[in-house]
């Protein structure tokens, strides 16, 4: 198994793997990054509200 997944690791091409990162990067900060791009909404200024710890 440990063969298997060595084999497999050393065939796949690096910018497979930069893409990869790339994109769970992006999914992980999506929230974050919606806000800074577009500002934020009502929607959002609401759930800030209702839903913030304070």
């Amino acid at each position: 198994m440990r063969k298997l997944a060595y084999s497999l690791t050393s065939r796949t091409p690096p910018a497979v793997v930069y893409t990869m990162f790339l994109v769970l990067l992006v999914l992980a900060i999506a929230p974050a990054s919606r806000v800074i791009l577009f500002g934020l909404s009502l929607d959002d200024l609401l759930q800030l509200r209702c839903f913030g710890v304070g």
